[in-house]
């Protein structure tokens, strides 16, 4: 297929400037991807996604950079006027498989399964970095449909459905903001999209309301918050090897693990009956439950007792820092589209700690870590994020093992409506880490949300090991959950 051809953003146009949270995640993509019955009406979306893009103008910007020094500055130029009709405001793509379904997933989907390849939800031609999105003048958002027909797959038809989006851009909250959008343009409901920018340059209420904050008392924000590794090429190094470790010696994957609502509701209710009677236990989320039972399970066996590990769960800031500032801008906040969060301040552990805490005391400890995150914090970490030197990494210099938790059912991202263009019900989910090397991010559970009949889904990138712990822990709970009822 020829490359579309570049068109500039039209003027007159805004000039948005992003952050050091942003710059944090210039070099990865996120999908998220629908596996739904039916067949996606692909010229209905695309109608869809151009009155979405028309309305809410930042959408149809482009990402650009600007050297300041040596540090690289990211910003979006936003057009305001009449759009020519062939500029792109979106990526539409589609294909058709070759193969069935059942190559990759059988239907009804099982309790674990290896998630599809990466292509059957991304275009090739979709940019893996914020340099790339810029080099290729590649619109913000894009959308890839995959079709497997009815005549390959046993008179039913199945459509893939990948949002990809940069991680340099739009965090997933951002990225919620966007589909319930669309399901609202694909519904013929009314919404309310962002006010159109003014002309020029503008200020990020992000970091306008940190800074204030760091000039408020500078000597209050430490530089030794434990948020990120702060390294050069041999953190990245190490990394990259861990990662590559992981993937070809220990067979790490994408793989779905289904969490039944009758398995996930007894979790959630045993633990918290256990810790009625004691006043020192937090008021405990859902969330917390899950996360230290999740941490649990990896630790369960195969570590170390001595390990130091250490969670990285990120928290949207967006209402915190709005706190205290005058309602416009609080409201400006939490409308916020792009990266806006931080790693909750969880602390350090040892595998033996991991596992002699029972999991209401564990699931206590990170609810109140979660509840005691602090302006003063979030400023500590984004200090440290403005530095202009050395690679920032979302882990903790003081563990040796990392996992990554990152639960976005809040955000009901998983359960949006495609049945106004074609979609039936939402069989699965998936997130796929978009890069240049395409690797698999291993030690990580993302809580992807809930399906139509409550099952939660959890997509793993985990080694084969620790995901065969994982199944086998979820069968118990399946099972004890069978037996109380």
């Amino acid at each position: 297929m020829a490359s579309p051809q570049h068109i500039p953003v039209p003027g007159p146009h805004a000039i948005y400037p992003l952050t050091a949270i942003d710059k944090l995640c210039e070099a990865a993509g996120w999908t998220t991807a629908w596996l739904v019955e039916g067949t996606v009406d692909a010229a209905a979306l695309e109608v869809a996604l151009r009155n979405l893009t028309e309305k809410w103008r930042t959408l149809a910007g482009r990402v650009f950079s600007k050297k300041d020094g040596k540090q690289v500055n990211w910003f979006l130029r936003i057009p305001l006027g009449p759009l020519p009709p062939d500029y792109r405001t979106f990526a539409l793509t589609t294909s058709t498989s070759e193969v069935p379904l059942s190559t990759y997933v059988t239907v009804p989907i099982p309790q674990s399964s290896t998630s599809p390849p990466i292509g059957v939800c991304v275009d090739a031609s979709t940019p893996p970095t914020n340099a790339l999105w810029e080099k290729k003048d590649h619109p913000l958002t894009c959308f890839h449909l995959t079709y497997f027909p009815e005549s390959t797959n046993n008179g039913q038809s199945y459509t893939v459905i990948g949002f990809t989006r940069s991680h340099g851009i739009f965090d997933g909250t951002g990225a919620a903001m966007i589909v319930n959008a669309l399901v609202s343009e694909m519904q013929g409901k009314e919404w309310v999209p962002p006010p159109l920018p003014t002309e020029g340059l503008h200020v990020n209420p992000v970091e306008e309301v940190l800074e204030e904050e760091l000039a408020r008392n500078p000597q209050a924000y430490r530089d030794d918050c434990k948020s990120y590794i702060l390294g050069g090429l041999w953190a990245i190094i190490t990394f990259m090897l861990f990662t590559l470790k992981e993937m070809w010696w220990k067979k790490a994957d994408r793989r779905i693990i289904l969490l039944p609502k009758k398995a996930f509701n007894y979790l959630v209710d045993s633990v918290r009956l256990s810790s009625m009677d004691d006043k020192r236990i937090a008021r405990l989320s859902s969330g917390d439950i899950l996360a230290a039972w999740i941490i649990k399970t990896i630790y369960s066996s195969g570590v170390s007792p001595n390990t130091k590990t250490h969670c990285t769960n990120v928290a949207s800031i967006r209402a915190l820092i709005g706190s205290g500032c005058e309602l416009p801008k609080a409201e400006e906040l939490l409308r916020y589209p792009f990266n806006a969060f931080v790693p909750l301040p969880y602390p350090v552990l040892t595998v033996g700690e991991v596992a002699s805490l029972p999991l209401r005391e564990l699931a206590s400890l990170l609810a109140e870590s979660r509840l005691g995150m602090s302006k003063q914090y979030v400023t500590s970490a984004y200090k440290l994020l403005k530095k202009p030197s050395g690679v920032k990494l979302l882990r903790h210099p003081s563990a040796s093992e990392e996992v990554t938790i990152s639960n976005v059912s809040a955000s009901r991202i998983l359960e949006a409506d495609w049945a106004p263009v074609g979609g039936k019900r939402t069989l699965c989910g998936y997130r796929y880490n978009v890069g240049e090397l395409n690797l698999v991010f291993s030690n990580a559970v993302y809580i992807a949300g809930r399906l139509s009949d409550g099952t939660v889904v959890l997509d793993t990138g985990l080694s084969k090991a620790r995901f065969d712990i994982f199944v086998a822990e979820v069968q118990k709970l399946v099972e004890a959950a069978n037996t109380s009822s």
